[in-house]
């Protein structure tokens, strides 16, 4: 009889949290349920390039760069704007000249128009994207030009074990489980506020997020929640 949580994430976890949970007798079944290739177009010029960039994950981060290196740019003559947690220690590593993070892509618009000598923006991203940050920009008159630099593909695999929670770290990863899986109203840790609603929008009804978009921070906000909830007996 296991008295700990089954818990599936539909992203490969890299945190030692992991080991030490499994030790102790949790199951943490991981698989990146989503992938992402980079595919910067072959007609890209320097002009479609702002001065200004939004990056929201750390493959925008990585295709950012690799177009810099393709066209022959200089790095430091770009501000980024960029999603915080791991994507911002990404650019920080990469050392972008990051003008300012927020944790989500409403938020980051916010930021963006904060800087009234800002006309126009590149966002770097995914063939599947959110509106978010385009819409609210639109709505302030700053432009917005949108560079499809990756793809996102969905790699779902089938949970044929019972479950007791499941961890998203993007909306994508929501859908890509639900194609290969049916709804089931267990708890859903989401990395943060996008992916907890499009979550809710897809039915999950039990949603938490950490404080922060961190890997171990969201790891030890599922910890911290069946500390206090009774244990998961499994039959």
């Amino acid at each position: 009889m296991n008295n700990w949580p089954h818990i599936i994430s539909t992203r490969k976890l890299t945190s030692e949290l992991v080991d030490g949970l499994r030790v102790k007798g949790w199951r943490i079944s991981d698989h990146d349920f989503i992938s992402k290739v980079i595919d910067i177009p072959s007609n890209l010029k320097e002009e479609d390039v702002s001065k200004c960039v939004a990056l929201t994950s750390m493959t925008g981060v990585n295709a950012f760069v690799q177009i810099t290196k393709q066209l022959n740019l200089t790095l430091a003559d770009y501000s980024v704007y960029c999603i915080s947690g791991a994507t911002r220690k990404y650019a920080n590593a990469l050392e972008l000249n990051i003008k300012a993070t927020a944790p989500n892509a409403s938020s980051l618009a916010n930021e963006i128009v904060k800087d009234p000598a800002i006309k126009s923006i590149t966002h770097i991203c995914s063939n599947i994207r959110r509106d978010e940050l385009t819409n609210m920009l639109g709505e302030t008159g700053v432009s917005i030009n949108e560079v499809i630099a990756y793809r996102t593909e969905f790699t779902p695999v089938v949970a044929d074990q019972s479950y007791d929670a499941v961890i998203f770290f993007s909306p994508s990863a929501v859908d890509s489980f639900l194609t290969a899986n049916s709804l089931k109203q267990v708890a859903a840790f989401c990395i943060g506020e996008t992916t907890a609603s499009h979550a809710k929008q897809k039915g999950y009804l039990q949603t938490y997020i950490p404080e922060a978009p961190s890997e171990e921070i969201l790891l030890n906000t599922i910890i911290e929640h069946y500390s206090k909830t009774p244990a998961h007996v499994k039959k």
